[in-house]
């Protein structure tokens, strides 16, 4: 007897990854149009993709997005979420006390390595704890002796400035300035004018292609602040 699957997709198709997120629901598409196509899985069980915007950036309207997936929807497991934070509420609140798989391409906040997840959670893209050791690796492989970090002020942005500068540190490396920025603005010139105050051979952008870590670097190349980012 053929078993239909209906796979949830919480991707943030509005906010700071916006740009990313159809990408990736192409991924989840293929992977079930080939799944369905096989005749092979669960008796020749056909894959349907449910979509729900999580937003990425709020919390809230994600734990609202992964519920209607779950009690109306009724899915059988979740691709999701995209950016940490949401992820984290969205797996707390929704996922664990239902008891419902989810596991995320793009959210890489050391704290889902340990956080209690009855088994639930998995991710397909590397911890930040990792990731900042390679980034670390990369930058001083290039001849960089002394770099200013920006970050995006949230679980993830917090994350991966924390493993990057240690261990960038670790290597001999110097930090120059750790600032966070918040996402949302239309005017970053303050922000990049403290981080061409503190200087270094290089700027590293820890943030979001559609927000705040775009509007850095653009304000940098601007104001010649900065010729290498990472």
């Amino acid at each position: 007897l053929a078993q239909d699957v209906r796979l949830g997709v919480s991707l943030g198709f509005t906010g700071p990854l916006e740009s990313m997120a159809p990408s990736m629901l192409k991924g989840a598409e293929l992977a079930a149009k080939e799944a369905s196509g096989s005749g092979k899985l669960l008796d020749g069980g056909k894959v349907t993709i449910v979509q729900a915007d999580n937003t990425c950036a709020d919390a809230a309207a994600s734990v609202t997005a992964v519920e209607r997936l779950v009690t109306s929807e009724k899915v059988n497991g979740i691709v999701g979420g995209m950016c940490s934070g949401e992820t984290i509420a969205s797996l707390e609140r929704v996922a664990v006390p239902n008891g419902m798989v989810m596991i995320s391409p793009s959210a890489t906040s050391p704290a889902l390595t340990t956080i209690e997840d009855n088994g639930l959670f998995f991710r397909t893209a590397p911890s930040d704890a990792r990731q900042g050791e390679v980034l670390a690796e990369v930058v001083m492989g290039n001849g960089v002796e002394s770099i200013a970090i920006t970050y995006t002020n949230n679980d993830y942005g917090k994350g991966l400035a924390d493993s990057f500068q240690s261990a960038f540190e670790a290597m001999g490396g110097t930090v120059t300035i750790t600032a966070a920025h918040e996402d949302g603005r239309g005017d970053y010139s303050a922000e990049v004018g403290a981080l061409a105050s503190a200087g270094g051979d290089a700027l590293a952008v820890l943030g979001y292609v559609d927000q705040g870590g775009r509007g850095i670097m653009e304000g940098a190349i601007d104001t010649g602040a900065f010729e290498t980012f990472y």
